[in-house]
């Protein structure tokens, strides 16, 4: 196996078909109720109970609340590749930064990780060099960081969200709304009650603010499947240039490669994608299809030998 993630070592068995379709419900409505899941999976809600709850404890599916950086206040975001001779033991050292919410090793498809993959994200262009200069530059290991400043994030519900909901400002993220936030980005289908609980307020004013964060776009429930466990089990990043624009070039390696995540960065291959695939032949193998594409000009694979954080709770959304 290519990809180890920090969620499961790949020894848990491929999914049933039932979790298969209980998932997929899910990334279609992750906060859906029970009786919903149960009534649109011809099941009992007690089933859908005991096979969520199992499929959360295993990791094969987590659900989170997903805050933009812009919103959470961090306004300098970056990925970074970082050669390193002990890629996995620089990583370990930095899983505990605040600013660094993914690291993955990375290397040959068929040879040793010889890297890390880090993105960071930070208040300010001072803090993001403070964090390089600090934690990477005094690295007796590392001699050099190719850093690449996110400039976009391009999300698949993003024209859905645009039209479902309609931007309204203004609301402050107060200590109450940051509570909820908080609570939310470590399990998105935590119910109104315990969100009242932890935030101080009732289920009932919870519930109303849970809808204004909603409609103001502040946050959304995602539900994110484990790429292993669904048979998919080499995951990594492409960087990709072009000679025609960006908007033709997204809509096109979009359309071929289906990402996880899709942004744009600064330096010569713009456009990152994090795609999986059955594994690190047919990883490369979408790397070889999108580097074929009309006005594709360059291809840069970045395999995931192993993710070591991936976290979703942005500092920003912990201040007072």
């Amino acid at each position: 196996m290519l990809t180890r993630t920090l969620f499961n070592e790949g020894n848990l068995p491929d999914l049933e078909p039932a979790d298969r379709e209980l998932i997929d419900r899910l990334v279609i409505e992750p906060r859906a109720p029970g009786r919903e899941l149960a009534k649109a999976l011809n099941c009992s809600e007690a089933n859908i109970s005991r096979r969520l709850n199992r499929l959360v404890a295993e990791h094969a599916v987590r659900i989170r609340a997903f805050m933009s950086l812009d919103h959470a206040g961090l306004s300098a975001s970056a990925i970074m590749i970082v050669p390193s001779p002990d890629p996995a033991a620089l990583g370990e050292r930095l899983a505990a930064h605040e600013w660094i919410h993914f690291i993955a090793t990375t290397g040959p498809i068929d040879g040793p990780a010889d890297a890390l993959v880090l993105h960071g994200s930070t208040t300010n262009g001072r803090a993001l060099r403070s964090l390089l200069d600090r934690d990477l530059c005094t690295d007796p290991g590392v001699t050099l960081v190719d850093s690449r400043m996110v400039l976009d994030i391009f999300g698949r519900q993003e024209t859905a969200d645009a039209q479902r909901h309609h931007w309204r400002g203004g609301r402050p993220l107060d200590r109450v709304n940051r509570a909820i936030i908080r609570e939310l980005q470590r399990d998105g289908r935590a119910t109104f009650a315990t969100l009242g609980e932890l935030a101080g307020i009732s289920s009932t004013a919870t519930a109303e603010r849970f809808r204004h964060l909603i409609d103001d776009q502040m946050i959304r429930i995602l539900a994110f499947p484990e790429p292993s466990r669904i048979g998919l089990r080499a995951t990594g990043r492409l960087f990709v240039r072009s000679r025609i624009t960006t908007g033709q070039a997204l809509e096109a390696v979009t359309a071929l490669a289906n990402p996880n995540s899709i942004a744009m960065v600064s330096g010569p291959n713009p456009i990152m994608m994090e795609c999986s695939a059955a594994d690190g032949q047919a990883l490369r193998a979408v790397a070889d299809r999108v580097a074929a594409l009309h006005g594709i000009t360059d291809v840069e694979l970045r395999p995931y030998h192993a993710i070591l954080k991936e976290s979703f709770v942005w500092c920003g959304a912990d201040e007072d």
